[in-house]
């Protein structure tokens, strides 16, 4: 740069300065005639602008107090810059608005440097409760990771399948119990047992009451079958249809085998097999269950009919011998185990198998009270030996037989008699007496056996005291 240059940029600086500081006295100017603007009375300001004014200025120290210090500055900047004054500098005498700027901003940077830092020191130290806290957080994290890959592992690499095996069966080949369980080999073991279905072996395997599947780490599935029970035997004109204990059709037979018990029920709308017989009355169900459930406990094995026509009047036949009269289908656990106690306790304790009768418990469980009543028997027969003579004396209904003689004379289909010269027969008033043994059923009136030298009384159903006559 030559001297006419240097002078020519000298000049421009001091225009510069001249003007700057021309601008600024006009300012200054400006800002006296606002300040010293009347108001309407006397001169002196609004009262409503001085508030106006003060509330402005609050809010203008509020939001300088919630500034930063590197904004506070750069503000600070703006005012010093307009306020700058002309000076003397090696190449002239002018006012480096420039110069001034470029140092606000490096002081600015130095600023923000500098309240990051404080910040950072100023924090407080953990309490020992937020280490804690800190510590369980992330141990919890790390075990959800450790857990969260361990089952992803599980669920597609480790586990396989290797062995299924079936247990509790004794009807199906165990290929088709498996076929319906929807498990395969190879299967991961957790999805196998969550895919399975039980439901499809039990549904077209009658013979399976219940199934579950579970599994054995590290590689087995186990099928546990419950086989179903068969305990009733049905009519169906030829043929039988096999029942199990909770009314679900089995098979079909040609014939009763003794093990099965004859149930009568009415008419079966459903005949399939897999499928619950229908009665129109779900209680059916677990009625057949209670029944079936009281002979197992109670070690009864006789039973050969068991008639739910009536739900009203349920009866057990025993041995084709006695009726047990069950009624209702309420208490029949407490009901049967009374009748067995009945009949083999004091009705055929010695196990003769010869007694018959109706045995009635249907109220027992309500006013322990039960009634038996014999069926009647038949007067005994003598076979005839010779021919029956005629006596001349009698008239009428003489027989001898050559050392014995039965005078029947006295028959008499009134009063029911039948006098044979020694023993008794009295239909008419229940009395059978054979002259030695002297069996007097008389007193028999539904809850009294009286055998001429004993009485049981069933009056109180298993109240057994008995006293001599």
């Amino acid at each position: 740069m030559d001297s006419k240059d240097k002078k020519q940029l000298a000049k421009q600086r001091k225009e510069n300065a001249r003007q700057a500081q021309k601008f600024h006295r006009e300012q200054e100017k400006q800002n006296k005639k606002s300040s010293a603007r009347p108001g309407k009375a006397g001169g002196s300001k609004s009262k409503i602008k001085e508030a106006v004014n003060a509330r402005r200025a609050k809010r203008r120290e509020e939001r300088l107090e919630n500034l930063s210090r590197e904004e506070k500055y750069l503000r600070e900047g703006e005012e010093k810059l307009r306020n700058l004054q002309p000076q003397d500098h090696d190449d002239g005498y002018f006012v480096d608005e420039y110069a001034e700027k470029q140092r606000q901003k490096k002081r600015a940077k130095e600023i923000r440097k500098q309240e990051s830092e404080v910040i950072y020191r100023n924090k407080k130290p953990l309490s020992r409760k937020q280490i804690r806290i800190k510590r369980i957080l992330i141990s919890s994290a790390i075990f959800a990771a450790v857990i969260i890959i361990g089952v992803i592992l599980s669920l597609t690499v480790l586990f396989k399948t290797e062995k299924i095996e079936v247990e509790g069966d004794i009807y199906y080949d165990k290929d088709q119990i498996i076929a319906f369980s929807n498990v395969a080999p190879q299967q991961n073991i957790f999805i196998g047992s969550w895919n399975s279905t039980p439901e499809d072996i039990i549904k077209n395997l009658p013979y399976v009451e219940d199934a579950k599947i579970s599994f054995s780490i590290p590689d087995t599935i186990t099928i546990k079958v419950t086989n179903a029970v068969p305990t009733y035997a049905v009519k169906d004109g030829d043929t039988y249809l096999v029942v199990s204990s909770k009314g679900r059709i089995l098979d079909t037979a040609n014939f009763k085998t003794d093990d099965l018990v004859d149930l009568k029920c009415g008419e079966i709308k459903n005949k399939e097999k897999g499928q619950y017989i229908d009665l129109g009355d779900n209680s059916v169900y677990e009625i057949l269950h209670s029944v079936a459930k009281s002979f197992a406990d109670n070690g009864v094995d006789k039973v050969t009919g068991f008639d739910i026509t009536s739900l009203s009047d349920i009866t057990i036949n025993y041995d084709n011998r006695i009726d047990i009269k069950i009624g209702l289908p309420e208490d029949i656990d407490y009901k049967i185990k009374t009748a067995f106690t009945i009949i083999n306790e004091k009705l055929d304790p010695n196990n003769t198998c010869t007694v018959t009768g109706t045995l009635d418990v249907s109220t027992c469980n309500k006013n322990k009270i039960s009634h038996y009543k014999p069926y009647p028997t038949t007067a005994p027969t003598v076979p005839a030996t010779t021919a029956p003579a005629t006596d001349p004396n009698s008239g009428d209904n003489y027989y001898d037989y050559g050392g014995d003689t039965y005078d029947y004379g006295a028959y008499d289909n009134g009063a029911n008699t039948y006098d044979d010269g020694a023993n008794t027969y009295d239909d008419g008033a229940n009395t059978y007496d054979y002259g030695g043994d002297n069996n007097d059923y008389g007193a028999y009136d539904g809850n009294t056996y009286d055998d001429g030298g004993n009485v049981y009384d069933y009056g109180g159903n298993q109240d057994y005291n008995w006293q001599p006559e």
